[in-house]
């Protein structure tokens, strides 16, 4: 198996409600996501990803419209985060928030293909852009949540590419890895 590694940045803010620390308040990061998709080199003459895993360019769209279009400039909430929710969605009732955004994601993805249709997503008050989620948004439940994201966007191809990894920097200094279990 070939690995091919791809990089995006977006910036993104949360807060962890739980946290002891800092963390704790609402604010945000300017994160690096590297998605690691792995498969067989293809030896497919007038194929365009001919020699190729799969073309950087198709990870990267992918990335884009999925990873950046849900989460750049967005605050990530968790739907229990009830002072956020309420700052959000005020009125709503979160539950119902998050299986609506989640309806809509799963939505797009069940349609997308590689031709630039990014995920759009409703939002909050005034416009803002809220990404309610069933976890606390950290480090390592956004990465796993992304991989599962980008997973299903690169599911609809026909060669066996599969998505390896994706390592989430947080900081320059501090990154997590969510892998495809074995």
């Amino acid at each position: 198996m070939t690995t091919v590694h791809r990089e995006i940045q977006i910036d993104c803010g949360h807060r962890v409600p739980d946290h002891a620390s800092k963390c704790r308040s609402p604010h945000g990061h300017r994160y690096r996501i590297i998605a690691t998709c792995g498969g067989e080199v293809l030896s497919e003459p007038g194929n365009p990803e001919n020699g190729m895993v799969i073309d950087f360019g198709n990870i990267k769209m992918a990335m884009m419209d999925v990873l950046d279009g849900i989460f750049d400039h967005a605050f990530v909430i968790s739907h229990q985060d009830t002072m956020m929710m309420d700052w959000y969605f005020p009125g709503e009732d979160p539950n119902k928030v998050l299986q609506r955004f989640n309806a809509e994601i799963d939505r797009q993805l069940s349609a997308y293909g590689i031709e630039g249709n990014a995920i759009q997503l409703p939002r909050g008050v005034d416009g803002y852009k809220a990404v309610p989620v069933n976890y606390t948004p950290t480090a390592e439940n956004m990465a796993r949540h992304m991989f599962d994201l980008m997973d299903k966007a690169l599911n609809h191809r026909t060669n066996e590419l599969r998505l390896i990894n994706i390592r989430l920097y947080e900081t320059p200094n501090c990154y997590v890895d969510y892998e495809r279990a074995a």
